[in-house]
């Protein structure tokens, strides 16, 4: 008697509305070289609603449908997944993210390869011919894109790491409170003596904002959630320290960008991208500011979950991209001398299918 695969690897998906919303992710799970030891579990606001045709889950370990009616909170929606998953790692996964095939067995072999309580992918730009989505993306993944450091790290990418599961669960009750900002969580598991990796073998293509002004809402929305996280990890010295020192952030994190800039780009068009990255990096330290000062409600929280899906909203008109076009490195820039991968035109909505050849 054949015995099933055991599941290995949980993915946690979230929806604020229905499963097809996630059908470009899910194809890129249906593309990995384990599936059949992933079990996938859908979160979104009513079972009906994630309950997506077989064709859309077949070959995978177990799908796991959870609803949470009143979801308007990123953090609360992933620790129900989490909470219901079964497998003893567990990914957090985005609909605007797409692992390359072997993502997955990369994600098992590292977790198999030490103790490690997170294990973090390599960041690759997933529409590369805006010179508006690098900007995005050098400013907000560069340290986790192939130009960044690999190995044991304080940090990796959020909604896009793998944890054990034990390791999340210690934070019950308030797994949901600490996935809100999952960096100020991670932080405080290297404080504890967890350790965190980054691995290059583990890939997975990210798509930005390609309209300028829509990358200036993200970095005015997200940094205050942040701050205002790590302020409560902070003592009354540290918190007024950063109250008052917030206008040099855009200083600081210029100085830390440039570098990976000129790599990325070369010296004159890291020139040529400065003052817009200049500006998203003032608006995000402001926004910073405020969340030390004056703390993040749930109305700001709410801002920041409908901002999550259907990135390409943020596209420039006629602007499609699918994984299975994209390049495996996070190399190409529009004017370099290596091309481009195009975009291929799809529905400005998701489409239900999203398969992958």
């Amino acid at each position: 008697m054949n015995r099933m695969p055991a599941t290995r690897l949980s993915v946690v998906l979230i929806t604020p509305d229905s499963w097809t919303t996630l059908s470009t992710t899910l194809a890129a799970l249906r593309a990995q070289t384990i599936r059949d030891r992933i079990e996938v579990v859908l979160v979104g606001p009513a079972l009906d609603s994630i309950d997506p045709p077989h064709s859309e889950v077949a070959g995978f370990a177990a799908v796991r449908k959870v609803a949470v009616p009143d979801m308007a909170r990123l953090g609360q929606a992933y620790a129900a997944g989490v909470r219901a998953s079964t497998a003893p790692v567990v990914a957090l996964a985005e609909d605007h993210c797409f692992p390359v095939p072997d993502w997955a067995e990369a994600l098992l072999r590292r977790h198999d390869q030490g103790d490690w309580a997170a294990v973090g992918p390599t960041m690759i730009n997933g529409n590369p011919d805006s010179m508006v989505s690098w900007m995005q993306f050098i400013v907000e993944y560069g340290n986790q894109s192939e130009l960044g450091e690999k190995g044991v790290r304080r940090e990796l990418p959020g909604h896009n790491s793998c944890y054990r599961r034990e390791a999340l669960m210690t934070y019950e009750p308030r797994l949901g409170w600490w996935l809100e900002c999952e960096t100020v969580m991670q932080w405080d598991m290297t404080r504890r003596g967890l350790r965190l990796y980054a691995d290059p073998a583990v890939r997975t293509h990210h798509w930005n904002c390609s309209r300028f002004g829509s990358t200036l809402r993200f970095s005015w929305l997200y940094p205050r959630v942040f701050a205002a996280y790590r302020a409560t990890q902070l003592d009354r010295a540290g918190h007024a320290k950063l109250a008052l020192l917030w206008p040099l952030i855009p200083f600081v994190r210029l100085r830390r960008t440039w570098p990976l800039m000129k790599r990325q780009f070369g010296l004159r068009r890291a020139l040529q991208l400065s003052p817009g990255v200049f500006v998203n990096l003032v608006v995000s330290g402001a926004s910073e500011g405020l969340g030390y000062l004056h703390g993040v409600g749930d109305a700001w929280l709410g801002r920041c979950f409908d901002l999550e899906f259907h990135r390409d909203r943020f596209f420039r008109d006629g602007e499609a991209y699918h994984p299975s076009e994209l390049p495996a490195t996070a190399t190409d820039v529009p004017g370099a001398e290596s091309p481009t991968v195009p975009g291929r035109q799809v529905s400005r909505g998701r489409s239900a299918s999203g398969e992958l050849p």
